[in-house]
């Protein structure tokens, strides 16, 4: 592994965020824990309610802000039913 993918793994976040009244959103640089705090925000949501989790950076320019650098997944929980659905980015 060379010195910049080494430093890339290193630097890897990811922000996540449960849409609903009193919502939540967190960063981490663990995927798995990301998409566990969305599972255990929805679990918690009125149905309908929807979450997210982005892969993020740090910017560059030395501001406190992310450079949102794509998603990863989106989860619903359904109207209907109460499961979670993943849609996988």
């Amino acid at each position: 592994m060379t010195n910049t993918q080494r430093h890339r793994k290193v630097c890897e976040l990811f922000t996540w965020d449960v849409f609903a009244d009193g919502g939540a959103g967190g960063v981490t640089d663990d995927r798995d824990a990301a998409r566990r705090h969305v599972r255990e925000g929805l679990a918690e949501a009125p149905p309908g309610t929807w979450g997210r989790v982005r892969r993020v950076a740090l910017c560059p320019l030395g501001r406190a802000v992310y450079v949102d650098l794509g998603p990863v997944a989106e989860a619903c929980r359904d109207t209907a039913s109460g499961t979670v659905t993943w849609r996988e980015a």
